[in-house]
């Protein structure tokens, strides 16, 4: 049997915690309409609380792989590199020749 890693650990104690604030947050729903409550239509506190600590958990566990791959593009044309280009826009609505702040400091020069 293989042992755990620290990062595998952090994230199944991340996975089972978001599994069961989903089953609580069902649970008080089920035991609100039985009850007669009205307003259910934000979870408990504590469900939000437990929610937020599960995902950083998971994010946590994630991030703590260890060093980060370049992502490789290939071709299909061969194993030549191939750099990844935005394409040109045949408007020019979006670059931006004059910003705001050299707009306001011609206006104070002038």
């Amino acid at each position: 049997m293989s042992s755990l890693s620290s990062k595998s650990i952090i994230t199944t104690i991340g996975v089972i915690l978001i599994l069961h604030s989903a089953y609580s947050c069902l649970h008080y729903r089920s035991l609100a309409i039985v009850a007669d409550i009205p307003d259910t239509s934000s979870p408990p506190l504590d469900v939000v609380i437990e929610v937020i600590l599960a995902f950083g958990l998971c994010l946590l566990g994630q991030l703590m792989c260890g060093t980060f791959h370049e992502v490789k593009v290939s071709s299909k044309e061969g194993k030549r590199r191939v750099e990844i280009v935005a394409p040109a826009y045949r408007s020019r609505d979006f670059d931006l020749f004059t910003t705001k702040a050299r707009a306001l400091a011609d206006a104070k020069r002038a």
